[in-house]
């Protein structure tokens, strides 16, 4: 009985072969010439499918960037080749009569026809002289070219890459009357097509330029240095590393936008998605597509909640005007950074067609003043000195020192603000009226090494680590005679700090002396809405700094805006405490204007930092009013 199944089952597996090898038989030998001449007039082509590029969002869920649906015109890269080889042997069309001031020529019909006919036709339903065309088609086989060559000596060997197999973009932001034309005129023009892609837009214009940031695709150089993809895509896809480097390579080979500064760089992986593709099968001598054979569609990137509030964003970039330099709003408490303004800035909608004006500007609009601004803090670094000599038990409230204008060390006279003194001074008071002279006398106890060490405490001379690119570290330097240190006691000289430094610093006394992390991302969620991260920072670790001396401070902070520097500018209703500092540049009667501070002084929700670079006036006259501005519309 076993033996008979046996021999059903072989018997059967027999005739399926059997069945089977016929078929090939019949396919192969009796049709192939049917089968031959469908697959040399069919192909499969890989196209790949753009991902949309994550949105960002502002802390109340306004929108700052999102990507939005172009119309471009892409053209099969054997097509610009040939236009290409033509163009550069110098086998260029003669100028037609007829045309609108000789805007369109007629291309050689009597050679090349085939190569480059194509060309006047779509510079026709562009409008736009046919050259432009040329000069497109140009940077497109002059770009596959080099990572041709690149990936042949990589190989030592012939190959043909994806790129010479795809079509690349030789128009964009193509108008509906004019996609409307192309359709009209597809079934002449073989090889070419109208495509949608993502573009970046920003809705707020030149709002946050600099926190946001602008996209822009890779570069040769980056294209070929492995480990900057990895830096850029490591994450795109967490499922295994082999994954990870085929959609890396896939992103490269679509084009893909990758973010070049501010939140659209740092958090470039999770903004990126990944992309998908489409398999289609092609008639060769029209390149028209005859059917889908399969998809996998794309997955758009996660979108990112910023701390900003535009609305406070808003207030503070047009309370600083045209004045060159910066405005820092942060909660004391958590590290968020509420509004982070920088002028001049640039409108990241039309980056593209102003960057060369932009980049010859000597105002440097590029330059994001708040984290890459080095410059000395001046009086507003008294708040570190007064500290480090409290806490060192070099000076307490009960010291005073005498202020006659001015103080003698070896040959150099150090001046203080006023020509004939202060008076006797405490340091409530020296705080109070920004007296030189008070803190040049603690220096000279204090020492340059304390002075240093305490300096360090509050992360001054040192990144924050803010998630956003290309932070500057500043300089706090080592003190190497009694000139120096006294210089240094009152931040000018060698020291160098950057605004967010400062705002890091005045977070710290607002909050009785608490280290804060400056941060400007909230959350992160996926595209259905899931939460991924989510960024709640809380204060852990606190300077060893008392409790009555850090009284001191705030009080003295405090007197600044009630009687003392500030006492003109109309804060005292406002519950501020702060300092004004002034330093001076190399430029004679320029100085940099700062105000530091918090409010409300009874229980700080916000703390600030203005600055104005290269101004004629003081911190409490030129940053002053800045501030008064800012926080009446905030409504504090």
């Amino acid at each position: 009985m076993q033996k008979k199944r046996f021999k059903i089952f072989f018997g059967t597996i027999a005739v399926l072969f059997f069945v089977i090898l016929c078929k090939l038989f019949y396919i192969q030998m009796i049709e192939g010439g049917k089968f031959s001449g469908i697959s040399n007039n069919k192909r499969i082509r890989t196209v790949g499918i753009d991902t949309l590029r994550g949105t960002i969002y502002d802390r109340n869920g306004l929108v700052l960037a999102v990507d939005k649906h172009s119309f471009e015109l892409t053209v099969m890269y054997k097509k610009l080749f040939n236009a290409y080889s033509c163009f550069n042997q110098n086998i260029l069309p003669e100028v037609s009569e007829g045309r609108k001031q000789g805007k369109y020529h007629n291309l050689c019909s009597g050679c090349h026809i085939d190569k480059v006919m194509w060309v006047e036709k779509v510079a026709e339903l562009l409008d736009i002289p046919y050259t432009d065309i040329f000069d497109k088609a140009t940077k497109i086989v002059k770009k596959v070219e080099n990572i041709k060559q690149a990936v042949e000596r990589k190989n030592k060997r012939k190959i043909r890459i994806r790129e010479e197999t795809i079509p690349h973009s030789i128009a964009s932001h193509i108008p509906w009357e004019k996609v409307a034309k192309f359709e009209v005129e597809m079934l002449n023009l073989p090889g070419i097509q109208i495509e949608t892609n993502p573009v970046r837009w920003y809705p707020q214009g030149d709002m946050s330029s600099h926190v946001i940031g602008y996209v822009g695709k890779l570069g040769n150089g980056e294209i070929q240095n492995y480990n900057f993809k990895k830096r850029w895509f490591d994450n795109l896809k967490k499922s295994g590393e082999s994954e990870s480097e085929f959609f890396t390579q896939k992103a490269i080979s679509m084009d893909a936008l990758i973010g070049k500064s501010g939140i659209e760089k740092t958090y470039n992986s999770s903004l990126m998605g990944i992309p998908g593709e489409r398999f289609e099968e092609v008639t060769l001598d029209t390149m028209r597509v005859d059917k889908l054979i399969l998809e996998r569609p794309s997955i758009p990137g996660n979108n990112i909640f910023l701390t900003i509030d535009s609305r406070i964003q808003g207030i503070a970039e047009k309370a600083l005007g045209n004045k060159k330099g910066s405005v820092i709003v942060m909660d004391p408490w958590n590290g968020e950074v509420i509004a982070i303004a920088s002028f001049p800035r640039y409108n990241l909608n039309t980056l593209n067609a102003d960057y060369t004006a932009l980049s010859k500007n000597p105002l440097k609009p590029f330059l994001n003043r708040p984290i890459q601004s080095v410059l000395p803090p001046g009086s507003t670094f008294k708040i570190v000195t007064a500290i480090a000599a409290l806490e060192e038990n070099k000076i307490d409230e009960n010291t005073h020192f005498s202020c006659y204008g001015s103080l003698k060390v070896g040959n150099i006279r150090f001046r203080c603000l006023t020509k004939y003194g202060h008076g006797l001074l405490n340091v409530e008071e020296a705080m109070q009226y920004s007296c030189n002279v008070f803190f040049f006398e603690t220096a000279k106890i204090l020492g340059g090494k304390l002075l240093e060490k305490w300096a360090k405490n509050f992360g001054l001379g040192n990144t924050t680590d803010i998630d956003l690119a290309y932070e500057k570290k500043g300089n706090i330097p080592k003190s190497r005679s009694f000139s120096q240190t006294i210089n240094l006691s009152i931040g000018q000289g060698a020291m160098l700090v950057t605004p967010i430094q400062m705002a890091r610093m005045i977070a710290t006394i607002a909050n009785g002396g608490w280290h804060t992390k400056p941060h400007i991302l909230r959350k992160i969620s996926d595209y259905k809405g899931n939460t991924l991260a989510s960024n709640k920072y809380e204060l852990t670790e606190k300077i060893d700094i008392s409790e009555k001396n850090m009284n001191i401070i705030q009080h003295s902070l405090r007197k600044v805006v009630t009687s003392g520097t500030a006492r003109k500018v109309g804060l005292k209703e406002l519950h501020v405490a702060g300092k004004t500092g002034t330093t001076q540049t190399a430029r004679e009667n320029e100085n940099h204007a700062w105000f530091v501070g918090y409010a409300p002084f009874e229980k700080p929700k916000y703390c600030f930092v203005v600055v104005v670079e290269h101004t004629e006036g003081h911190g409490a006259e030129i940053a002053g009013p800045i501030v008064k501005k800012l926080l009446i519309q905030i409504g504090i």
